[in-house]
């Protein structure tokens, strides 16, 4: 789980901490893989940030990465902003994450990009950021 400060994250859980517990790694047989898929999100507007919800399907669990890549049009090419991560939460069961995201400096077109193990997901749509 990457944070920036522990006030910061108690601030957008709105005063509220939650107790995290540890990712762990995937557990998934070679066989099983070829089933599992990955989707995320288009990049929203929630809770002063620009926010992305990144999902696993068909069997598999893990920790989820999720990063914002921006390019000067929508047509690319995009370059991923590592500074721009905020905040990422894991779900429990290893099948979900969110992530909240700072807008980056410069102004372009943003997307949401979600990795797990060997399965990358882009957002279907950029937006304007």
């Amino acid at each position: 789980m990457r944070i920036r400060s522990l006030a910061s994250a108690a601030l957008l859980a709105g005063g509220l901490i939650a107790t995290a517990t540890p990712a762990t790694a995937a557990t998934v047989a070679p066989a099983q893989r070829t089933s599992c898929s990955l989707t995320v999100t288009n990049l929203y507007y929630s809770i002063g940030m620009q926010t992305a919800f990144a999902k696993l399907t068909g069997g598999c669990s893990g920790p989820i990465d999720i990063t914002l890549e921006r390019a000067a049009t929508a047509a690319g090419p995009y370059q991923e902003e590592p500074e721009a991560l905020y905040y990422l939460q894991q779900a429990a069961d290893g099948t979900a994450a969110t992530a909240y995201f700072m807008d980056p400096a410069e102004r372009g077109q943003c997307r949401a990009k979600a990795s797990f193990d060997t399965l990358v997901a882009y957002s279907p749509a950029s937006v304007s950021c």
